[in-house]
């Protein structure tokens, strides 16, 4: 009986590919990609990248990231290399890694300028590949669709990996600049690593799809505020005015990104709002930015039939029109009468008419108009010069790190201030900010009582070129509590009528924002309309002054002028006239007053008659003018 077998299917045979060869490459003697023609090395003519075309160059270059990420650790990927054919024989062209082996170019060429040794380049040798041109090409486009596929997802891996690093102390201090370089990465971003870890793919993804380039650093904070409306447009903005002004503390970005988390908060605190008045069932109404042309007034601008203010309490108590609105700009409740005629309510100051409605006239309702605006407005900015101090003192402490030697526009000021020592100074010295402020610039909390052992200790470890920054903190300190208080803005405080009228804003707190621009704080618009303004008045101030000083050029002058059409007798012509037949008088009663005859002037000439020294009312117009910079109204009394 024959037996047939049973045909089976050949096993797998895993097949090994051509590896190629290794070789060194020396980055400045052998690839020279300025002058193909004498270097060993060149761009393979079908190198996925490479210009083609006849007049095209190739631009393809190596990002900064890039080269420091190769001065830093060398090559770490081979780049594939394939014998050439043809005109290049004997060459060698660069099928994949043109960016790493320019990038090894340029780190070498930075190497030797500072007169230290550079890494070689380890290649792969692709024999096989000598003439086969569509393998060579397919190769290289295989490995850069692959890399664009994978890029969102391999930043997101790293990020992970980076943050666990980190944030467990695994990598020493010494070594976080060296591992940034290498990963083609900053120290700010490395700290960043782990709120890129935390994004989605998707949110990475979009802003590829967009062309939008983010570093960590950019992209965990974009993550932050992403809900917020034209957060992205805000954010490029600010991240291109960095740019234009060469601002590499990222003062506009940072300020940019103040501003919309101020928005997110508010909206957030607008949506907690609601649902509370949900919750105690208050009828609410939108937000009217206009209120003279709706039936509805804050209860703030309406007092009763007999002229009392009205409150909350008492409004929900007795009036059917009761409700809330909230106010998006300030995020906080308006109590409101929907119907204040109906209800028998009047406008508070205005004039009760006929009927008893107390409905304003034109003139009042201006004004009423104009005083809300005003209210608002200083509402509106109370609140957003609020916000930019987060900003600014963050900024601040910041530039209290620096481990190097201060400007010499900061010694300027320190000493400015400290010689100085005017009253504001003196306040402050005095005060609980003055720990407090230590206390938040220099990051630690036991400052804000100022025990003499800390200070001690904080001198003791605080190296002396450091210094400097140490008394930067506390004149930064100085300007914060007491130039850059919550109504800074609207100027100085009337001495004797209060806050509700106001002087020219203070030079100190413009000098103050000023100073830190200089220092690449990015000013944000109410800070920069208080910059603009006291510019204004200062420009004011000093024509005032210039013209003042011309009136008093002019008044001179023509006292001279006088005097010189007037001379003063001679005094020996005085004694002789007085010695010509005229009697010394002497009055036998001293305590008698005299009084000299009304009209009458000494000396008088008929033909001066009427003229008079031009300075006569000098005393009463010096009275009159304006007090000096710094000087208070309490001084001039």
């Amino acid at each position: 009986m024959t037996v047939t077998q049973t045909e089976q299917a050949p096993a797998a045979i895993a097949e090994e590919a051509d590896a190629g060869r290794l070789e060194w490459i020396d980055p400045l003697t052998d690839f020279l990609p300025d002058e193909p023609e004498k270097s060993r090395v060149i761009v393979d003519p079908f190198n996925h990248r490479k210009k083609r075309k006849d007049g095209e160059q190739d631009t393809t270059k190596p990002d900064p990231a890039l080269i420091a990420s190769v001065d830093a650790v060398g090559v770490q990927q081979a780049p594939v290399l394939r014998p050439q054919v043809g005109e290049n024989e004997g060459k060698l062209g660069i099928v994949m890694g043109q960016r790493r082996m320019k990038a090894a170019r340029a780190a070498a060429e930075k190497a030797k300028a500072e007169k230290r040794k550079y890494r070689k380049v380890l290649v792969i040798i692709r024999d096989d590949l000598k003439g086969a041109d569509d393998e060579a090409l397919a190769g290289s486009m295989v490995e850069n669709v692959h890399r664009a596929a994978a890029s969102v997802q391999d930043d997101l891996d790293a990020a992970q990996q980076l943050a666990l690093m980190v944030n467990a102390k695994r990598v020493p201090k010494a070594r976080k600049t060296q591992l940034a370089a290498a990963i083609g990465r900053t120290e700010e971003e490395l700290d960043a690593a782990h709120k890129v870890a935390q994004m989605d793919a998707e949110t990475l993804e979009d802003l590829r799809d967009e062309e939008i380039e983010f570093d960590w650093v950019e992209l965990g904070d974009y993550d932050e505020v992403k809900d917020v409306p034209n957060a992205q447009v805000t954010l490029m903005q600010a991240k291109a005015k960095d740019e234009q002004e060469g601002n590499a503390k990222r003062g506009a970005w940072k300020t940019a990104m103040q501003e919309l988390r101020a928005k997110k908060a508010r909206t957030e605190r607008i949506e907690t709002l609601k649902a509370e008045l949900a919750e105690q069932k208050v009828t609410t109404v939108h937000w009217v930015w206009n209120w003279s042309y709706s039936t509805a007034r804050p209860l703030e601008e309406l007092v009763s039939k007999i002229g009392m203010p009205m409150s909350e309490q008492g409004h929900g108590e007795t009036c059917e029109g009761h409700a809330a609105t909230i106010d998006p700009d300030a995020a906080e409740v308006v109590w409101l009468c929907v119907d204040w005629k109906k209800h028998g309510h009047r406008i508070a100051g205005a004039a009760q008419d006929d009927d008893g409605d107390g409905e304003p006239g034109e003139e009042e309702a201006a004004k009423a108009e104009a005083a809300r605006e005003e209210r608002r407005r200083v509402k509106v900015n109370n609140l957003a010069w609020r916000t930019a101090r987060a900003g600014r003192e963050a900024h601040i402490a910041d530039m209290c790190k620096d481990k190097g030697e201060a400007p010499a526009d900061v010694k300027d000021l320190i000493m400015r201030t400290l010689l100085v020592s005017d009253g504001h100074y003196v306040h402050y010295v005095g005060s609980q900010e003055h720990g407090a402020m230590l206390a938040k610039f220099l990051g630690d909390e036991r400052l804000t009582r100022q025990p003499k052992d800390v200070i001690a200790s904080l001198i003791k470890k605080t190296a002396s070129k450091r210094y400097w920054w140490v008394l930067f903190a506390h004149v930064a300190g100085y300007y914060e509590a007491e130039h850059m208080k919550d109504d800074a803005w609207r100027g100085e405080p009337h001495y004797h009528h209060g806050p509700s009228v106001r002087g020219r804003i203070r030079p100190a707190t413009a000098e103050w924002i000023t100073f830190l621009k200089r220092h690449g704080y990015g000013m944000t618009e109410v800070e920069a309309e208080t910059v603009a303004t006291a510019e204004q008045e200062a420009k004011a101030e000093a024509e005032r002054r210039a013209e003042q000083e011309r009136q008093r050029e002019e008044r001179e002058a023509a006292r001279a002028a006088w005097k010189a059409e007037n001379p003063a007798p001679d005094e020996d012509e005085d004694e002789d006239e007085a010695d010509d037949g005229e009697e010394d008088y002497q009055y036998d009663d001293m305590d008698e007053e005299y009084e000299e005859p009304a009209g009458t002037v000494e000396n008088a000439d008929p033909e001066t008659e009427g003229e008079t020294d031009p300075s006569a009312n000098e005393a009463d117009e010096q009275e009159d003018a304006p007090a000096q910079d710094g000087q208070e109204d309490g001084e001039q009394e």
